[in-house]
């Protein structure tokens, strides 16, 4: 395997990005919208572009009360991921995706 086969894993194939199996369903259940998914796409590779410069991604806003806990806008207003910085097993900074928040799953008076 090269070295761009594995660009998405940390060092000994560690991933610093996780999903949680919440965020996993959105991503791969057939029921997901396309624009959803394409926007939870969009976010998962902002997250990994800011993992290799050492930021925070541009979008990500703190939980308030929740030590390392942020959320970030999805493209085109359709909702919010929450997402945890974490670490790999060797230290590497990683995110963990906790759950996406799709502004469609509340009622329009909400």
């Amino acid at each position: 395997m090269s070295a761009e086969d594995d660009w998405c894993e940390g060092p000994e194939g560690e991933d610093p990005l996780t999903l949680s199996p919440q965020v996993e369903e959105v991503i791969f259940s057939l029921d997901t919208p396309t624009d959803v998914m394409s926007a939870v796409s969009s976010v998962v590779v902002e997250m990994r572009e800011v993992l290799e410069l050492g930021v925070l991604p541009p979008s990500g806003r703190p939980l308030p009360a929740v030590p390392g806990g942020y959320v970030s806008a999805m493209p085109r207003g359709l909702g919010l991921v929450e997402f945890h910085e974490t670490a790999t097993e060797k230290g590497e900074r990683g995110f963990h995706l906790a759950r996406v928040i799709r502004i469609d799953d509340y009622p329009a008076e909400f």
